[in-house]
């Protein structure tokens, strides 16, 4: 990633709040049924293809949500896709962080943003959604 991207949006391999997974229960703006940290805001799912990358926003509580989570996880988005711009790039990528993989096509990232915290999850196989990020509030 070009040092500007690196310098305002630092992913890590480890995750630095751990606290937000402990407390789940049905998330009512949810589209999906089950159980869903209390601390999840919502999270962006994209799928790359021959036309680019494709994103949609999915809610999980909508009274967490704000104006400034949507512009940073936003932002997070387009500087993910715009420099991970392919399939071949996010490989290239994934494979280059060992530690981050939690099987042997999907890795996880974490990032401290300024509004809320992420989990990034790459999914490098084709014909499958290739990127998560998951928004969680600060401190819940």
């Amino acid at each position: 990633m070009r040092k500007k991207e690196n310098m305002l949006f630092e992913l890590k391999e480890t995750c630095n709040f751990l606290d937000v997974f402990e407390h789940c229960s049905e998330a009512p703006d949810s589209l999906s049924s089950g159980e869903y940290p209390d601390a999840q805001i919502g999270h962006i799912r994209a799928y790359w293809n021959q036309d680019g990358w494709q994103g949609s926003y999915f809610p999980c509580r909508g009274e967490l949500w704000s104006k400034a989570f949507h512009r940073e996880s936003q932002d997070i988005y387009r500087c993910l896709v715009t420099q991970l711009d392919n399939l071949e790039s996010l490989r290239k990528f994934c494979k280059a962080h060992p530690s981050s993989s939690v099987s042997e096509y999907e890795y996880d990232f974490f990032m401290n943003g300024h509004v809320a915290d992420y989990w990034i999850r790459f999914i490098t196989r084709e014909n499958d959604y290739n990127l998560y990020l998951k928004g969680f509030t600060k401190n819940h």
